[in-house]
């Protein structure tokens, strides 16, 4: 752009034109994190400078319209061209950078996390008001991503989300009790909502037990996954019938009400605890699937609950038993349930994708004809992937996966690009269960990794420029369909209207 000083700018020094691939765009959103850093010094700046004009501390309550931050506000969003609201937030999160999280935002400028993840975690802190305790949650927080490797903003969110529920544990009930729950629904001229407030764990269920119901239908179904979720609330809600709309009367996807009641008893909440976090002893978190960090005394209200089921979990016993008696590619229960829960999620850098709703994957393929020689059933070598980052692992060429226990018993991943560029990350949850990395490995090497039949890889049903195509004939078909009703109504309107009056 004419008149730019930053196509000026040599940037080679720092990488930028010598690195290629993932590298490149690493140091890129490394760069933008610096810039936002800068840009919060800037408006921190202007905002003390106009506090000392005005004769006032930056944090002093001031009952006026026009106040110091609404000024500085005001030529933030003059000089950035956006909304007013929008430019709230960059003065806010430009407080938050200097004055409560300095350590996460130092992180941002190093490049260790994103932006966003910056913003996630000041949402996560938010209700903190103590000057020692947000201290503290920022220390820790700051402390705990710079040790994680590649951090996403759900990694960012988690882990400060963590720091505020052990730091804080009674600030973060009453903020949970003050929540409450209820159900709210709104109308307006194109539909209406219904909005149901109630607790994690609660809403993961509901969530489950929804997908119980949507998901079974044959293939012949016309509808698309969102509104067979809609059609299986609707159902739920109001005692209805939800079922296929293939209109085959044989069709064997339209339960009764006791197939209903079956997938209902098959729907499984996981939280993950700490027995001294049971036991009252201590308030260390827990762990929700599908919703992540919960405070100690919310995760012993769970466990009270009628329909809640607690199984200890034998970690020292997966030294001997990791996979079942009767096969070695299966993991014992124990096994599964442990990994899932030190990963919490996918394994693959930046997916969300919830532990339990993942495959569970051997990183060096499992020999079927030879189990000895291929990649073990152990917890060196299994993690969650989701269904999709599972079948790139495995047909995408070119791509490394691997998994490294350190020396303190961290379980580390690494996914190497084809162009050469490498994200190493620990387990999201090894502060869940620190000790499932010391577990000595019974196996020995692999000598040869199970093979994979690239025949085997799933097909698209259309390709990307097909599908690309057909949502754009959907768009037009659509159109056309309104300007015909439009002119028929039109055309209506005239002859009800009569001839003209000469």
């Amino acid at each position: 752009m004419a008149g730019n000083v930053w196509a000026k700018v040599d940037l080679s020094p720092v990488g930028v034109g010598g690195e290629a691939g993932g590298a490149l765009i690493d140091v890129l959103q490394a760069g933008e994190g610096m810039l936002m850093f800068l840009r919060f010094e800037a408006i921190y700046a202007m905002l003390t400078a106009a506090a000392a004009r005005e004769g006032v501390e930056v944090g002093d309550a001031d009952h006026r319209v026009v106040d110091v931050f609404a000024s500085v506000a005001r030529e933030v969003a003059v000089a950035l061209r956006v909304a007013a609201g929008t430019a709230d937030r960059q003065v806010n999160l430009a407080v938050e950078a200097a004055e409560r999280l300095p350590q996460v935002a130092r992180l941002m400028r190093d490049g260790v996390i994103s932006v966003a993840a910056f913003g996630d975690v000041v949402l996560q802190t938010t209700g903190v008001a103590d000057t020692d305790l947000i201290a503290a949650v920022d220390a820790t927080t700051a402390a705990e991503l710079r040790e994680m490797g590649g951090v996403s903003r759900r990694d960012a969110g988690d882990t400060a989300r963590r720091a505020v529920a052990e730091l804080d544990p009674d600030g973060v009930r009453e903020r949970r009790e003050l929540r409450g729950k209820g159900v709210h629904v709104s109308h307006d001229v194109d539909g209406s909502d219904v909005t149901i407030t109630t607790t994690p764990e609660d809403a993961v269920l509901i969530d489950a037990s929804v997908s119980a119901v949507a998901d079974r239908v044959c293939a012949d179904d016309s509808r698309s996954r969102g509104v067979r979720r809609h059609d299986a609330a609707v159902a739920l809600l109001t005692r209805g019938e939800f079922a296929c709309d293939c209109g085959n009367p044989d069709c064997a996807a339209t339960g009764s009400a006791a197939t209903v009641a079956e997938r209902f008893a098959s729907v499984v909440v996981h939280v993950v605890a700490d027995a001294s976090t049971l036991s009252g002893d201590s308030d260390k978190a827990g762990w929700l699937d599908g919703f992540g960090v919960l405070d100690a005394h919310h995760v012993r209200e769970i466990a009270a609950r009628g329909d809640a089921i607690t199984r200890p979990l034998d970690i020292a016993g997966l030294a001997d038993h990791a996979a079942q008696p009767g096969n070695a590619y299966r993991p014992t229960s124990a096994c599964d349930t442990a990994m899932r829960a030190v990963f919490g999620s996918c394994s693959e850098p930046g997916c969300a994708r919830r532990a339990w709703s993942c495959d569970l994957d051997h990183v060096c393929e499992f020999n079927h004809a030879d189990n000895a020689a291929g990649g073990a059933t152990c917890p060196c070598n299994l993690n969650p992937k989701c269904r999709f980052h599972h079948v790139l692992k495995t047909f995408a060429s070119d791509w490394v996966d691997d998994q490294i226990v350190d020396a303190d018993g961290a379980i580390w991943t690494e996914v190497t690009t084809p162009t050469g560029y490498t994200v190493r990350s620990r387990a999201r949850n090894h502060w869940l269960l620190p000790d499932l990395g010391l577990i000595p490995c019974r196996h020995g090497e692999p000598v040869a990794p199970g093979s994979v039949d690239d025949a085997a890889q799933p097909d698209r049903v259309r390709t990307r420029t097909q599908a690309k195509h057909a949502y754009r004939m959907r768009i037009r078909s659509r159109r056309r369909y309104v300007q015909v009703c439009a002119a028929a109504d039109w055309a209506a309107s005239i002859e009800q209207d009569g001839p003209p009056p000469f």
